[in-house]
């Protein structure tokens, strides 16, 4: 075990403190020590010591990409502590940046959304997100804290914003009467209220439906409905957050004046007709999956390229392929080659992996195949664990027949992307007992 050397406090959280320290060769690293504050009496200690311990536990296993990972601890001293990596800042240092530049980060908010997820996923509920838990590492976003205190059977608890319980300004209405059955939606209105500190006003009212100007208002409204079930998952919200801040920020311009057309006429696709349909592939057929927005040919930022492609949402790919006829797999096949051959800032990426994902869910064994193929490009060239995760989920022994496992292998050997497969699974250290037995073989 490190011999390290407290330099100074850098924080308090749930029922610990956080020191900044040092090892002998002067490496810097966070370590959290069991420490519950005054107001808990002694004898719900070892309640919490206990608890303390399990969260560890936790994110030990988790710890990586999504979630701050444990280096060290020792749990079973008397006070049981535990070392982390340094972050170089908390979510609320950025949120302060993103307000004095004008311009927000929002890769950052996608890195967020991608590990509450990864929780969610897991049947974990993290319970106090809140800006100071959110840190940055390795050019990542990650949770931190993992899970709040559970209060002690009968105590009463008053919370202000710096409670050791969890933090009131974020907290979920439901928790203050049933914090041990919080659900993910818990996570999902704490989420809402961080979208309030970017873009909302004033102060906001605890445990109140918070709102902000435009249409990022009316996503944080739905994030922070009062009735824990008319909010949305992590999942639906992804697409829908992105999709605008995108938009809101001058991107995805469309100056093209047929393109805007097609875009409006999108929303009644429940209407068309085979001459409606016939129309729209004409014009797809037509667009270049190359094209970039004025001004921005040269720049990494592709997310802007091919504006008309960039506002597709899933639900409209999905109802074009469902047709099943010559339109639907122009638009399928034209929408995968842009999206294996493009290249996006992670946030859009994540984007574009919730559209082949959708077209992969809802496809025949053709269109899988396609679909499976796009996301396997996506994630490896972006080097994307969201994506690569959302893909090998796919390729579970439970999720596929034999029939579409075998297509896909055959898919992936005849595209020669072995290797790109291989590498998602490495690289998120997927168990190849989880696969199917005829994708896993690709990786030996």
């Amino acid at each position: 075990m490190k011999q390290l050397e407290k330099i100074d406090e850098i924080g308090r959280g749930g029922f610990g403190i956080v020191d900044r320290v040092k090892d002998p060769a002067e490496s810097l690293f966070a370590r959290k020590t069991f420490h519950p504050s005054p107001s808990i009496p002694i004898t719900a200690h070892d309640q919490l010591r206990k608890r303390f311990k399990r969260e560890v536990s936790i994110q030990a296993e988790l710890g990586g990409r999504e979630i701050l990972p444990v280096l060290f601890s020792d749990l079973n001293t008397a006070i049981p502590w535990f070392v982390m990596p340094l972050a170089s800042k908390t979510y609320e240092q950025q949120i302060a940046d993103d307000k004095a530049s004008g311009s927000v980060d929002i890769d950052a908010i996608a890195d967020i959304l991608n590990a509450l997820e990864y929780l969610h996923d897991l049947g974990y509920v993290h319970r106090d997100l809140n800006p100071k838990n959110v840190l940055y590492h390795e050019d990542h976003w990650k949770l931190s804290d993992l899970g709040a205190i559970l209060p002690p059977s009968g105590q009463t608890v008053t919370l202000t914003e710096d409670t050791v319980i969890y933090t009131e300004r974020y907290c979920a209405p439901e928790q203050r009467s049933e914090f041990h059955n919080a659900k993910s939606s818990a996570d999902v209105y704490s989420f809402g209220c961080i979208l309030h500190d970017i873009f909302g006003r004033g102060q906001r009212t605890p445990y109140a439906r918070q709102t902000a100007d435009g249409k990022i208002g009316m996503l944080i409204e739905k994030c922070t409905e009062l009735k824990p079930e008319r909010r949305p998952s992590i999942k639906v919200l992804r697409g829908m957050l992105l999709d605008t801040l995108v938009e809101i920020g001058g991107h995805c311009k469309i100056s093209d004046e047929k393109s805007e057309e097609w875009l409006q006429k999108l929303g009644s696709i429940d209407t068309w007709n085979d001459d409606d349909f016939g129309d729209f592939a004409r014009f797809f057929s037509q667009l270049d999956i190359t094209e970039r927005t004025e001004g921005h040919e040269n720049v990494y930022v592709y997310s802007l390229s091919t504006p008309f492609l960039t506002r597709l949402h899933s639900e409209v790919l999905v109802k074009i392929m469902k047709r099943g006829d010559g339109v639907a797999s122009a638009v399928i096949d034209k929408y995968c080659d842009w999206a294996r051959t493009t290249e996006f800032e992670f946030h859009f990426s994540d984007t574009v992996c919730g559209c082949l994902a959708a077209v992969f869910d809802a496809g025949e064994i053709a269109t899988k195949a396609i679909a499976m193929t796009a996301l396997i490009a996506l994630g490896e060239t972006h080097n994307r664990f969201y994506i690569m995760r959302s893909l090998l989920r796919r390729c579970k022994t439970d999720n596929l027949t034999s029939e579409v496992a075998k297509r896909l292998e055959i898919e992936i050997r005849t595209e020669e992307m072995e290797h790109q497969f291989k590498r998602c699974v490495e690289v998120t250290e997927w168990k190849l007992q989880e696969l199917h037995p005829d994708l896993a073989k690709l990786c030996a």
